[in-house]
């Protein structure tokens, strides 16, 4: 078994495997990141997650700057028999920049979105309480691929 595995590593190492998002030597995908303020609840809960998620990216070097723009749109999808909804999709988009520490870097733009599905229920601030929890997976669900955006658009930026 040692055997097997030792070889599909040497394998994959003499046809030219690097890793996708890890720049080739190693080191961090992202390198550190300074979030800056995002209006709202729901930008509250995004930051706090991507420096949650982004911290083991900090090695010291001067940070990038990222801005965040939230907008949310809420769609009715069930209906009952008074036409009042019984489910509805909450749709995240951020659009960011994404500016380097150093001057002659490339300004990165672009937008992550993240969809959620939650019922309505019938009593009362029931949906109140709904849609609050659907922003907060959301924006938890994005805070993820904001992660994976980044590390990916950093490393074509490297090849490019």
């Amino acid at each position: 078994m040692r055997l097997l595995i030792a070889s599909l590593t040497l394998l994959v190492a003499a046809c030219g495997f690097q890793p996708m998002y890890a720049p080739a030597g190693g080191g961090n995908a992202i390198g550190p990141v300074q979030i800056a303020e995002i209006e709202g609840k729901t930008g509250h809960v995004l930051r706090t997650e991507l420096t949650r998620i982004l911290a083991v990216e900090n090695d010291g070097s001067p940070p990038m700057n990222l801005e965040i723009t939230l907008t949310e749109q809420v769609t009715p999808l069930g209906l009952r028999r008074d036409e009042s909804a019984t489910r509805a999709e909450l749709r995240l988009t951020a659009n960011y920049i994404l500016t380097p520490a150093q001057s002659d870097g490339r300004v990165m733009r672009g937008s992550v979105s993240s969809v959620v599905n939650y019922d309505i229920p019938t009593g009362a601030f029931g949906e109140i309480a709904a849609q609050d929890d659907a922003r907060e997976r959301a924006a938890e669900t994005m805070a993820q691929r904001f992660r994976a955006e980044l590390a990916l658009r950093i490393a074509q930026a490297r090849q490019g």
